[in-house]
C-alpha cells in the first residue's frame, strides 16, 4: 500500500521516502538541477544506503515522455536539503520535509498505518460497490444499503485519524 502525505513523502512497504520531483517543485529547481545535485554528491548520499532511480512516465503535449527520478530515503534526503541555497522558499520547503518526514514515521511507531490502510481499503469497497450499481440498475438498492454502512466506516477512521494528521493542510509551499 502506498500512503502519500502532500505529495513530499510517501510510505511505502513501511519504508518512508521522498523523489527528486518532489524536492525539485517544492525549492522550484528544475528537476535537471536537482538530479545533477544528487548525481554529483552520489558517494555522500549513497553512505548508508543506495539511491535508488526510477524511469517514470509523464505527459507533455507531445504525449507521454520518461524520465529519471531519485528515490531518497529520510537521511539522503536530509543531505540533500543541506547542499541546497537558503532561500526563504528552500528554507520552508525544509521545514515542511522534516515535518512531513516526522509525521510519517510517527505514524509507522504509533500503529496510525493500520487506520490509514483501513481508510484506503474501506474508500476502495465503497467505490467498488458504487461501480457495481452503475452497472446494473437492480444493484442500486444493495448498493444504498452497502453505503451507509460503508461511509459510517470510513466517517468512524477518519474521526481516529483526525488527531493524528493534523497540520498536514498547514504546510507552506
Amino acid at each position: 500500500m502506498v500512503i502519500t502525505m502532500n505529495e513530499l513523502v510517501v510510505i511505502e512497504n513501511n519504508q518512508i521516502f521522498t523523489t527528486s520531483l518532489a524536492v525539485a517543485d517544492g525549492t522550484k529547481n528544475t528537476h535537471d538541477a536537482v538530479l545533477k545535485l544528487i548525481k554529483k554528491h552520489k558517494g555522500r548520499l549513497e553512505k548508508y544506503k543506495r539511491v535508488r532511480f526510477e524511469i517514470r512516465p509523464f505527459d507533455t503535449n507531445g504525449g507521454q515522455q520518461v524520465r529519471q527520478v531519485a528515490v531518497l530515503d529520510e537521511r539522503q534526503a536530509y543531505l540533500l536539503m543541506t547542499m541546497l541555497r537558503n532561500t526563504e522558499r528552500v528554507l520552508d520547503f525544509k521545514e515542511s520535509l522534516v515535518d512531513a518526514f516526522l509525521k510519517a514515521r510517527d505514524l509507522l511507531m504509533t500503529g496510525q498505518m493500520g487506520l490509514l490502510q483501513k481508510h484506503a481499503i474501506l474508500t476502495l469497497a465503497l467505490e467498488d460497490e458504487k461501480a457495481v450499481a452503475s452497472e446494473c440498475g437492480r444493484g442500486l438498492s444493495d448498493w444504498k444499503r452497502k453505503r451507509d454502512g460503508l461511509q459510517q466506516a470510513i466517517e468512524n477512521v477518519e474521526r481516529q485519524l483526525q488527531p493524528q494528521l493534523t497540520g498536514f493542510e498547514q504546510i507552506t509551499h
